[in-house]
């Protein structure tokens, strides 16, 4: 026997026992995948997908777990797709999210642009008024000045 029929048979040695339930290396509540296998195989990350027809049979395995339990298994291209379709839907959500957001500060531009333009007018105003009052208060000085009789 060869060196890749030999690790075939350990990997199918070791889809037997998970699908006994007596697993050696594997926590028996862990879920079924290649992966599992592989760990229960005493095999590297990804030894398992060197054999087509095995991750194939692991497949096959998971889904007639999964139907003895009353579950059922989403087909692959399911599940890519449902991940696809939360993933748009949590992108639309930060997209409106982002389009309030981006209104609100367009709107507090707009009120801090007005505030400002009210606090320009107001200074404006301010300046004026007291040089008014420099100007009453020295006509003031010069009335009062007027009015006073030299003593003799």
């Amino acid at each position: 026997m060869s060196k890749s029929e030999n690790t075939l048979l350990v990997l199918e040695a070791a889809l037997e026992r998970i699908k006994k339930g007596k697993p050696k290396r594997v926590s028996i509540h862990r879920k079924l995948s290649v992966r599992a296998v592989e760990e229960e195989a005493n095999l590297g990350n990804g030894s398992g997908y060197y054999y087509p027809k095995f991750v194939e049979k692991v497949k096959l395995v998971k889904a007639e777990l999964a139907s003895e339990e009353g579950e059922t298994v989403q087909p692959e291209i399911q599940t890519v797709r449902t991940k696809l379709k939360e993933q748009k839907r949590i992108k639309d959500n930060y997209k409106i999210k982002y389009e309030l957001e981006r209104e609100k500060l367009a709107l507090f531009a707009a009120a801090q642009h007005h505030l400002n333009d009210k606090l320009v007018e107001a200074l404006a105003r301010i300046n004026e008024l007291e040089y008014a009052n420099l100007e009453l208060r020295e006509r003031i000085a010069e009335i009062k000045r007027s009015k006073v009789l030299p003593l003799r």
